[in-house]
């Protein structure tokens, strides 16, 4: 059966979807969180200790974000999207911040650990997207990025609009990730109780994702993502 054949369709993405366009991953050999200064940081308890570090060091991922383009699985992912009958349900939870699903032409789009796009004013709650400069200042204090941090819960928001994908989903996809992190480690396990057909397409795959996938695909997400939402 074809993918686009299914009805109710969720794809998880993590970190490997925008890794050939030049973005690090976040865990492993090289990953982000492998430096103990950059894992520090990114804990909400740095917006205490170390606000003016901790806001410098997101607002120079968002930099760097802002220097690349979307990958061909982005790409191709969007592609599949506009092609989808008008009745069929779909929707991309992705585990990034990095808002290039969005800049592929994808249109429902979960953002589950929030954006480094928007920043948000923590004395009146005001949230907004900071032009290009020094990181932004509001009611006299920097700004923080609208991105879940570590010691954060995911907003109530996103949660809501997974669960109810997952609820009814009929085919699952993860990308470019494990899929085996807490919490979106729950998401395969959702789907597997609808008796959806669950598949994953990774560079690595350990024994926990082959247990929890009823199909793993090795390879890099452009070139799995090409093949297999053709």
């Amino acid at each position: 059966m074809k993918l686009g054949d299914y009805r109710n369709i969720v794809v998880l993405t993590g970190a490997g979807i925008s890794q050939a366009a030049g973005l690090p991953t976040y865990r492993g050999a090289g990953g982000l969180w492998s430096d103990p200064e950059l894992a520090r940081l990114s804990d909400v308890a740095a917006l205490v200790s170390h606000r003016a570090e901790a806001c410098g060091m997101f607002w120079q991922f968002r930099r760097a974000i802002a220097g690349v383009e979307p990958t061909a699985a982005h790409r191709a992912l969007a592609a599949f999207e506009h092609a989808l009958p008008a009745a069929t349900h779909f929707l991309i939870i992705t585990q990034n911040v990095d808002g290039l699903h969005q800049r592929a032409g994808s249109r429902r789009v979960c953002e589950y650990h929030g954006t480094l796009l928007r920043w948000r004013c923590e004395p009146c709650g005001v949230e907004l997207e900071p032009p290009d400069g020094d990181p932004p200042v509001h009611c006299g204090q920097l700004m923080r990025p609208a991105a879940v941090l570590f010691g954060e819960l995911i907003p109530p928001s996103a949660e809501r609009a997974a669960k109810r994908a997952l609820r009814d989903c009929d085919l699952f996809v993860a990308i470019g990730t494990s899929g085996t992190v807490w919490p979106a480690a729950s998401f395969v396990r959702w789907a597997g109780l609808n008796g959806a057909r669950r598949i994953l397409l990774n560079l690595e795959i350990d024994d926990e994702a082959r247990d929890a996938y009823g199909e793993c695909h090795t390879g890099t997400a452009d070139e799995l993502v090409a093949r297999m939402f053709a």
